[in-house]
């Protein structure tokens, strides 16, 4: 398959270890982390499931979600530059059948699908406020880390027009925004059902959560067994690298 890969200047290829998959990407707009990886294996696609990715950036999840089982998968990007290493990299994969590409403003969804036409939502939005933290001078890191194209309510607002009733959002954010989450997502009448939150080490405070709602759900929450990141020494832990498809030791 390394044959089939052609670059543009400032762009590289990195492997997704599953399924032999492979990523371009730019440093100089946004890269994909660990966040993207955990949210893809937190979903638990179903056969028939059809799925939304708001925001694919490179079409990481995408690609990772399509390894895990998923079959249709419609895969929004503003960005054009990014749309385009999204398309590549879904073409370089051989996975035209079950991801399609959509360069455009995901909040005007509406034009393109009828409202409950999809089964699962996936999302993982910027996530600072404009006006908080360093900002970064590069303005696809910037865009992807800022809420300066979509808000929480943005994300949520477009998950309720997109998801039938019944459906599911999944997201990967920062543990700090969890009150903000749940509380935003019940505006949108989005029920919080299972939650994991993730730790970089023992003894430390959760850096992300991993929460799935269900459109419509009844107050129900199930507080699934937090994820630690990384051993004392910094390696990855064996869970983290069973997700990334490694052995603990490599």
């Amino acid at each position: 398959m390394a044959d089939e890969w052609v670059l543009n200047e400032g762009e590289r290829l990195d492997d997704l270890v599953r399924d032999d998959m492979k990523l371009i990407q730019r440093p100089d707009h946004f890269c994909f982390s660990v966040d993207s990886v955990l949210l893809a294996h937190y979903v638990e696609p179903k056969k028939n499931d059809v799925i939304a990715d708001l925001g694919t950036g490179t079409g990481v999840i995408a690609l990772l979600v399509s390894s895990l089982g998923g079959n249709h998968i419609a895969a929004f990007e503003l960005d054009p530059v990014m749309a385009d290493l999204a398309r590549r990299n879904v073409e370089g994969n051989h996975k035209e059948a079950q991801i399609k590409v959509i360069e455009g403003d995901y909040r005007e969804s509406s034009r393109q699908f009828d409202s409950g036409k999809f089964s699962l939502v996936l999302a993982n939005p910027p996530y600072r406020e404009v006006g908080t933290g360093r900002m970064s001078a590069k303005s696809g890191v910037a865009s992807a880390s800022y809420e300066m194209n979509a808000t929480m309510d943005d994300v949520f607002k477009t998950a309720q027009y997109l998801l039938k009733y019944g459906g599911r959002l999944a997201m990967v954010h920062r543990a700090d925004r969890t009150a903000d989450l749940i509380t935003i997502g019940r505006k949108y009448h989005m029920e919080p059902k299972r939650m994991s939150f993730v730790y970089a080490r023992k003894g430390h405070t959760a850096v992300r959560v991993l929460i799935e709602w269900r459109y419509g759900g009844h107050a129900e929450l199930v507080v699934e067994p937090p994820l630690l990141l990384h051993n004392d020494d910094g390696s990855y832990t064996e869970e983290v690298c069973e997700i990334y498809g490694r052995k603990s030791h490599e």
